[in-house]
């Protein structure tokens, strides 16, 4: 019980400390204008407390004088004038205290966003490929952003009302020591009820966030444009949108329940608090009725007991609030902690601006993070400078994987992978993949820019690079920009106003400019003209040396026409290496490729004959 106590104090102590560093970097002046005015509040609003006090004094004096303490009032004016100003003093501090609080929080904000993107940026792509990545950064992104700039305030609003409530207290304990364990009676309770409750409504957020982004997925593929097709199709509208419901009542039903257990516990400290304030009163009526007290002192006690509860409510608030900014700040802190694997060594070795030897990979075998299976066993494989070399095989044999590793996404679980004859681990990780255009099967489609999609390949050209339209004619999509609206300006995608679809090839042909506009050493194209007719695929690989310019490139793809063109052929299985060679080579072995080449060569020549059959 006494450890619990202890790390309910320490953990948010552990927070503050943490959580300064990031508030003074994303806005030192709003920082301080925010702390000065919550002192200037607290200055004020004790102030108003001690002039209060010292207007009852006066009174209770004026009127213990009779007539003659009544025609002489002028210090009693002065008290009323000093609550005043105070009063209106403390209303100017608690607003401009509130708009600089309002001004730090949204800097802080975005502070803590740009940190979160830095993180992100920086992640390890396993990372990314775990439901844990999804769960941490929807905890992070919804209770995390925020949190740091309300540290500062919570604390100093806490600051505040323990130091009006101790005021109150002093004022009270003038007028009756038996008063004071009755104010801390009101005190404690909803403190204590408060906290147990903020504990208990963390965890359960904790618990719901897979839910919630269950619920979120369900709400995105019922409301984005590109799935309204195979709704409407399918009916799937329906009962994706019963399942979301089904998901939302769960939370709900689970969130009022906490809030009605909540409630009840609230009522009964409340109603413990005014017992205790009718008990006091009837307490000091009675002593007053006696003569015990004053009528100042009652008097006293009506306008301080209602500040000592509002304190005291304040107290339980913030305390309350500074535990829970601790839960959450956890939640951020520890997706800011996420350490990427996957580094530059301290002192790399530089890449030459041209191959000698190529890329090879020797015996590299590679299984995914918390997975017991490997996905490559043994791979030997070799790509020369300005050489096509294609990969082969059937879906899940290891073909895309390949490519990860050799942009250094992952690194092998064992072997190694060697540029120029020096470990791949040994470069300057931004410089090595700087080595790569790609265009993944899953190509992304930004809704931007022609331009942009085109030199998001290399964002270090120049937006009016004139090696943007270059990439466009090599990946053939030059044509089809120039029948768009405003050509490389087209906002691309219906998600923003103005916004002009574009069918799926021709955001596949933008996606090999991207790849194209890199200037890179080695092209990788994972299944690069799926999306493509037979016309535009032709049309590609016709000249498809003079398109690379020099560069090395592996083609992935299922289509073996493509893949003949190729100097050499790999084929995977497996993850494992099963043939390799050149196309005439691998056909007289009459192995997979000579199987599968067959195979596609059988259909084509089905179809051409069904055609022209009368």
């Amino acid at each position: 019980m006494f450890s619990k106590l202890t790390e309910s104090i320490r953990g948010p102590a552990r927070s503050i400390r943490r959580v300064l560093p990031y508030l003074w970097a994303a806005s030192p002046k709003w920082t301080v204008l925010s702390t000065a005015f919550i002192i200037l509040e607290v200055v004020f609003g004790i102030g108003i407390l001690y002039l209060l006090k010292m207007l009852v004094e006066v009174l209770t004096t004026k009127l213990g004088e009779g007539a003659a303490g009544v025609e002489n009032l002028g210090e009693v004016w002065l008290y009323v004038g000093l609550t005043g100003l105070a009063s209106v003093l403390f209303l100017a501090a608690r607003q401009i205290g509130n708009w600089a609080r309002e001004a730090q929080g949204l800097h802080v904000s975005d502070y803590m966003n740009r940190l979160i993107h830095t993180r992100a940026v920086a992640a390890d792509l396993a990372f990314f490929e775990s439901s844990e990545y999804f769960n941490t950064l929807h905890r992070a992104r919804q209770k995390g952003t925020n949190r740091p700039a309300l540290v500062v305030t919570h604390l100093l609003m806490l600051v505040k009302s323990a130091i009006m409530l101790v005021a109150v207290v002093a004022l009270i304990f003038t007028i009756s020591p038996w008063l004071v364990p009755i104010l801390l009676l009101v005190v404690l309770p909803p403190l204590g009820a408060r906290l147990f409750f903020t504990r208990r409504l963390y965890e359960w957020e904790k618990r719901r966030t897979e839910l919630e982004r269950r619920a979120g997925y369900l709400d995105w593929l019922i409301t984005f444009y590109l799935h309204a097709k195979e709704l409407r199709l399918n009916r799937l509208g329906n009962y994706l949108r019963d399942r979301f419901s089904g998901f939302r009542e769960t939370i709900r039903n689970e969130r009022l329940g906490i809030t009605r257990q909540r409630t009840v516990m609230e009522i009964a400290t409340g109603l413990i608090g005014t017992l205790g304030f009718f008990g006091c009163l009837a307490f000091l009526a009675r002593e007053t009725a006696y003569g015990r007290n004053s009528l100042g002192d009652l008097v006293l006690f009506l306008l301080v007991f209602q500040r000592a509860q509002t304190a005291g409510q304040d107290l339980v608030q913030q305390i309350s609030s500074i535990y829970e900014d601790h839960l959450y700040l956890n939640l951020i802190f520890q997706f800011l902690e996420v350490e990427p694997r996957i580094q530059s060594p301290k002192q790399p070795v530089k890449l030459n601006e041209q191959w000698q030897q190529g890329l090879r990979f020797e015996n590299v075998s590679f299984q995914y993070p918390g997975t017991d299976s490997g996905v490559l066993e043994k791979v030997n494989l070799e790509v020369r400078p300005n050489q096509v070399v294609a990969i082969v095989g059937s879906n899940g044999s290891g073909k895309t994987t390949l490519i990860k590793l050799m942009c250094r996404l992952y690194d092998p679980t064992e072997g190694q992978i060697l540029l120029e004859g020096t470990d791949i681990r040994d470069f300057d990780l931004d410089e090595y993949r700087q080595q790569f255009g790609v265009i993944f099967q899953d190509f992304t489609r930004y809704y931007d820019s022609v331009r942009e999609n085109i030199r998001f390949g290399d964002i270090g050209l120049a937006p009016d690079s004139t090696l943007v339209p270059d990439a466009a004619r090599r990946a053939g999509a030059d044509k089809m920009i120039d029948a768009l609206p405003l050509n490389y300006d087209t906002l691309l995608g219906r998600m923003f106003e103005g916004g002009h679809e574009i069918s799926v090839g021709q955001w596949q042909k933008l996606a090999l400019a991207r790849a194209f506009v890199n200037r890179s050493r080695l092209m990788i194209l994972d299944e690069p003209t799926s999306a493509l007719d037979p016309n535009a695929e032709f049309e590609l690989f016709e000249s498809f040396r003079e398109r690379l310019a020099g560069r090395s490139a592996i083609v992935i793809s299922h289509r073996l026409s493509t893949i003949r063109l190729a100097d050499y052929i790999y084929v995977i299985e497996n993850g494992k290496v099963v043939e390799q060679g050149q196309h005439q080579d691998l056909m007289r072995e009459k192995g997979y490729y000579h199987q599968a080449f067959n195979r596609q060569g059988k259909h084509y020549q089905e179809a051409r004959h069904s055609v022209l059959q009368p």
